[in-house]
């Protein structure tokens, strides 16, 4: 799938949401203003993804020199608070003791390296299924709170569907992105309990021991030899055994100095928290700034393969599915000029026969690859989610790009007078729901108008 870097698909993303369908203050004559200025510049041979890239920069200039914001929809400034709220939060835990006794077990440290180990272990079951990008709960859930404040963002109809799609194509770029500040916020934490772990070490004379309700000295020096062990190894400095654990009981004296526990437990929270989450966090970074140079964008959705098709010149195959409607033919120059209205090129236009009333569930499109197809309604028909929605759904499961056109003629003869504006709003608003809860957007038009 062809790739474009972030800031160039941001921009076709955001012009596709304003050419489909037209939306103002961009205009037909400036679709055809700025394909033409991208083919200058880029040249007969250039690649599509150059001319779609040149395009969107043209057009998204012409936006902002009309009011249209056209930066990113979400800001990621809240990724500065995280990190250092982090390191706080690791000094003032008091994850070894509160007061001047230091206990060796260190039961919130324990539950550091837990928590550690189990997002390890996470992260590799996702990477033997080859799902490293799909996110953990902590990421699925920001990244989905992030597509919310995407979506929020839109304060139009195009900003809204530019919202949406940014959020849909972005969303690995996002993931990794959030991936990179969770990581630097777990080591942060981690290197904010370490300072706090020396900081009582330098300032005051702190005691280590422990108590117990249920461990015997035995137990606990098996837990020391597994949580601490190896940093014991590697430092040289030995665990007591049961016989001098037992003296170290704060209830049979008054522990030892703390001195080798509080290096034993840096060295243990070096080993399994700062240093891994800094090699992944620096793995996420790499791959958010590859994410970043290529985004995958659909070339062979309808709105990109008809300007492509536009550039070369040829016309644009259009399959037209009318549904529970037959349009008569003098509604057909309506319905030549309103599709090389919404695609920008010269159509070459099928119209099949129409689908009756709940035949959608045998839809086929059988003999029309490579077209674009059309949903046709008539306005006139209310909207019913389980026959012209289902249609809907059928026709964007068998292809990609689907537009859907509502004609509002048959409604406009109909209720000709007064009271045509409201009613035409009503009607309006109940097609536009219940496309919407099938994620497709209605472009309504006067097929008797051409």
């Amino acid at each position: 799938m062809p790739c474009l870097p972030e800031s160039d698909a941001r921009d076709v993303l955001l012009v596709r949401a304003f050419e489909s369908p037209f939306e103002a203050p961009w205009s037909d004559a400036d679709a055809a203003w700025a394909s033409r200025e991208a083919q200058r510049l880029e040249g007969e041979g250039a690649l599509p993804e150059r001319f779609l890239a040149r395009r969107a920069r043209l057009a998204v200039e012409r936006l902002a020199d009309r009011g249209i914001a056209t930066g990113s929809p979400i800001s990621f400034a809240w990724r500065w608070l995280a990190v250092p709220g982090a390191f706080a939060l690791g000094v003032f835990s008091d994850s070894v003791a509160a007061t001047e006794r230091i206990n060796i077990l260190a039961p919130p440290l324990l539950g550091l390296l837990v928590w550690n180990l189990l997002v390890y272990a996470a992260l590799a079951l996702a990477a033997l299924k080859r799902s490293a990008a799909e996110p953990g709960p902590l990421r699925g859930w920001l990244v989905g709170w992030a597509r919310r404040a995407t979506h929020a963002a839109g304060r139009s109809p195009p900003l809204a569907r530019f919202a949406a799609d940014w959020a849909r194509v972005s969303q690995p770029l996002l993931g990794a992105r959030i991936a990179v500040v969770l990581h630097v916020c777990a080591a942060a934490l981690a290197l904010g309990a370490l300072a706090s772990l020396y900081a009582r070490g330098l300032v005051f004379e702190y005691r280590a021991g422990w108590d117990s309700t249920f461990l015997s000295p035995s137990a606990v020096q098996r837990i020391l030899e597994l949580v601490l062990g190896p940093a014991s190894q590697w430092s040289g400095m030995p665990l007591p055994d049961a016989h001098e654990l037992a003296r170290l009981r704060f209830s049979h004296g008054g522990g030892e100095n703390a001195a080798r526990w509080i290096h034993l437990h840096a060295i243990t929270l070096a080993a399994v928290v700062l240093l891994p989450r800094l090699v992944l966090a620096a793995t996420a970074a790499w791959r958010a700034r590859r994410l970043a140079a290529g985004l995958p964008l659909p070339l062979d959705d309808a709105y990109f393969r008809r300007l492509l098709q536009a550039r070369s010149g040829q016309a644009v195959a259009v399959q037209v599915l009318p549904y529970s409607y037959h349009p008569g033919p003098e509604l057909r120059p309506g319905l030549r000029a309103a599709l090389e209205r919404r695609l920008g090129s010269v159509v070459r236009l099928d119209i099949a026969e129409p689908v009756a009333l709940g035949d959608e569930d045998g839809l086929r499109l059988d003999g029309i690859a490579g077209s674009i197809p059309v949903a046709l309604f008539s306005l006139t028909a209310t909207p019913e989610r389980e026959n012209h929605g289902a249609f809907v759904r059928a026709l964007a499961a068998l292809r990609r790009g689907l537009v859907v056109l509502v004609d509002e003629s048959g409604f406009r003869r109909r209720f000709d007078g007064g009271e045509l504006a409201e009613r035409l709003a009503q009607r309006r608003s109940a097609w536009q729901r219940m496309l919407q809860d099938e994620g497709q957007t209605a472009e309504f038009v006067d097929l008797a108008r051409p």
